[in-house]
């Protein structure tokens, strides 16, 4: 495990969220019309890859729920949705702009009785916790019989080789994983991967869950995967330019470049936040009510 040296504390966390977290990684209190865009085009993608999943609906948690795509459009393929994101601003954003209910605070401060959620999502927040196999053994509890959480999280092994020294790395992000301990750390907590996903969510940062037995991985195969990771960061702390495994540096940062320019006009020319919000909603409650 990649981890911060000194773990923040609660109260440090607590404020951190609040008031500055978005601000340091996003560079601003609201989310910007690009960013929506994006955020909608990958969620877009993601209800279709797993739409077997979120077919089913039910009583679902957003956990860390940002700047609310997944919520708004969660809610209009019919799921009952409880979203939870500790930032203000955020919270706010999402309530004026969107109009939806957001809770106002972080895990540590909800206290649902018992289980209650046919799906729970955390998408880029475990890397947030200080106890990630706590948290998810308290998720865990939260879930009613088959019910399934996603997790997805930063990969930090493909991030060492696409990413400048020094920006590898931040406050906020105190565990560090690749897709094996994403796995092992689920397994500790009584997760296993879901089968029926698997295979689609083979190699990535991001996967669904279930209540069981038998995710934790032996003794060796941790050995190699951290075998593996020093390796991976050994290379990262020894060369001045990434190392990306398609193309060059160069090339993907001119890329990123041309990506930013292309959704900063596409979000212009589809307008407002919540006009982006429902016209991606509309496409999903189309396609997803047809056989």
């Amino acid at each position: 495990m990649l981890r911060n040296d000194p773990v923040p504390t609660e109260a440090e966390l607590t404020q951190f969220y609040r008031t500055a977290y978005r601000e340091s990684y996003k560079g601003a209190s609201v989310p910007r019309r690009r960013q929506v865009w994006r955020n909608l085009k990958r969620l877009d993608g993601h209800f279709r890859a797993f739409r077997d999943v979120y077919a089913k609906g039910g009583a679902w948690l957003d956990l860390g729920s940002g700047s609310g795509e997944f919520t708004f459009l969660a809610d209009r393929l019919g799921a009952q949705v409880t979203a939870v994101e500790p930032h203000l601003g955020y919270a706010a954003y999402c309530g004026e702009q969107l109009g939806l209910k957001i809770e106002g605070k972080r895990l540590e401060d909800c206290d649902f009785d018992g289980p209650r959620f046919d799906l729970i999502r955390l998408s880029h927040v475990l890397e947030h916790m200080r106890d990630p196999v706590a948290s998810l053994r308290r998720l865990a509890g939260w879930l009613r019989p088959g019910g399934v959480i996603y997790i997805e999280v930063p990969d930090i092994e493909r991030d060492a080789q696409n990413k400048l020294q020094g920006r590898l790395f931040h406050f906020g992000h105190i565990h560090n994983f690749n897709p094996v301990l994403l796995r092992h750390v689920a397994g500790l907590a009584g997760l296993v991967e879901v089968p029926a996903t698997a295979a689609r969510c083979a190699g990535r940062c991001g996967a669904f869950f279930t209540v069981g037995e038998g995710g934790a991985l032996d003794g060796a195969a941790l050995a190699a995967n951290a075998a593996r990771m020093r390796a991976v960061m050994a290379a990262h702390n020894g060369r001045r330019l990434p190392q990306p495994t398609e193309g060059t540096a160069a090339g993907q940062l001119f890329a990123r470049l041309g990506a930013r320019l292309g959704e900063s006009l596409a979000a212009a020319r589809a307008g407002t936040h919540r006009s982006m919000a429902e016209a991606a909603a509309r496409r999903l409650q189309r396609d997803f009510s047809q056989p």
